[in-house]
């Protein structure tokens, strides 16, 4: 056997549970890491935050404003 080999029978699951439970696991971490970038990128760049329809100190406030 040959090192690729060695390797690629390591990497590839030989079950076909272990392979959905990894590509489940790859789209899961794909979904939140996309769901962390829309949080986080008004945070860190302003020009995010007018692409994206906010502003880069939007947060909630804790005081009354003229609607109450």
């Amino acid at each position: 056997m040959t090192l690729a080999s060695l390797v690629a029978s390591s990497i590839v699951p030989s079950d076909p549970a272990s392979a959905i439970a990894v590509v489940a696991t790859v789209a899961l971490l794909a979904f939140v890491g996309f769901m962390a970038f829309l949080a986080l990128a008004p945070v860190v760049s302003s020009s995010w935050a007018s692409r994206l329809g906010g502003t880069a100190s939007a947060g909630s406030s804790i005081e009354a404003n003229e609607a109450d």
